[in-house]
């Protein structure tokens, strides 16, 4: 298969790192700056293009690997069911729902194929925790911790209109991946501080089958701190626990001893890339489409709005 990636920053070169070994060739890049600075880091041979449109015009193109800033996204998938191009698109899906029902829409229309890039989803850590047998859920913990983002061109992260916050952007992973674990919530109660571009929060998560979950995600934290991350899953017959700081890549404690995994021999963006090319060629589904992204960003949105109101929110109320 061949891919035309629309932006050449940090998720471009995450992506494109990703495709290297797979049977994908990334023949195309569109930046409005030009990407050629971009394909020379990378290495890669491919033709650079300033007009997305003009990308996906080529008749070689499978689909469209969008890793531009998230307000785009909804133009970007208009111009590639224009030109009749499957499109995989980074999280979150859009910034607002309006945005996001407007994709799910186009791409339904154009009978056309797109994914949305959930990875956390993807992470053996953190999809083995949710395999364990641990009984009837009770309540899940999620940490995600970071310095400012500030590798986004021209400070987008910071713009929340373009963004959506750190609920919509950082906590996203959590909120999703907890959500697809134990089910729809029907409550999410937020807190947040800021402090200029800093920022902090947590949300408390009451699901519908009773368990209770805790996300926390920053942005403030020390830029000499690397994105750490950690999870555990609770029932009544079990707990799980995954931490990145901690070296191993997986333990399963038992009654006589105890069990590890090797090293992750692929990352987590190159099994969701694999299975989203996989479904394409065999014309299944891929694993996160339109319809539950928009579900993890009601969500998201739900707690950016418990957050600016102080009380609780449905994210049946979630409607904007």
């Amino acid at each position: 298969m061949k891919v035309g990636i629309a932006g050449a920053g940090f998720m471009a070169r995450t992506h494109a790192s990703a495709y290297d070994g797979m049977n994908v060739e990334v023949a195309a890049v569109a930046s409005p700056s030009g990407p050629e600075p971009f394909l020379e880091e990378a290495g890669l041979e491919a033709d650079a293009y300033t007009d997305p449109k003009e990308l996906c015009e080529r008749a070689d193109i499978d689909f469209l690997d969008v890793c531009t800033p998230t307000d785009t996204h909804r133009d970007l998938v208009e111009i590639a069911t224009e030109t009749g191009t499957n499109v995989f698109l980074e999280k979150p899906i859009a910034p607002t729902l309006e945005a996001a029902r407007e994709i799910e829409a186009l791409v339904a229309e154009a009978e056309l194929t797109c994914g949305v890039g959930h990875v956390v989803r993807f992470d053996p850590a953190y999809r083995r925790a949710r395999d364990c047998e641990i009984g009837t859920p009770g309540v899940a913990r999620a940490r995600r911790l970071s310095p400012f983002p500030d590798w986004g061109s021209d400070d987008w992260f910071a713009d929340r209109e373009r963004s959506g916050g750190l609920f919509v952007d950082l906590a996203i992973h959590d909120l999703d991946y907890l959500r697809w674990c134990w089910g729809p919530v029907d409550r999410v109660f937020a807190r947040r501080t800021r402090d200029e571009r800093a920022v902090h929060g947590t949300a408390t998560l009451r699901f519908a089958n009773g368990a209770v979950g805790y996300v926390e995600a920053s942005w403030a934290q020390p830029d000499s701190r690397p994105l750490e991350t950690e999870l555990e899953l609770a029932g009544d017959d079990g707990l799980v626990e995954h931490e990145s700081a901690d070296p191993r890549a997986y333990r399963a404690w038992t009654d006589d001893n105890s069990t590890r995994d090797p090293a992750l021999a692929k990352t987590p963006y190159r099994r969701q890339l694999e299975q989203f090319v996989d479904a394409l060629e065999a014309g299944d589904e891929p694993a996160v489409e339109p319809a539950e992204a928009i579900a993890s960003l009601r969500l998201a949105l739900a707690a950016d709005r418990s957050a600016e109101r102080g009380s609780p929110v449905s994210p049946a109320e979630v409607e904007e």
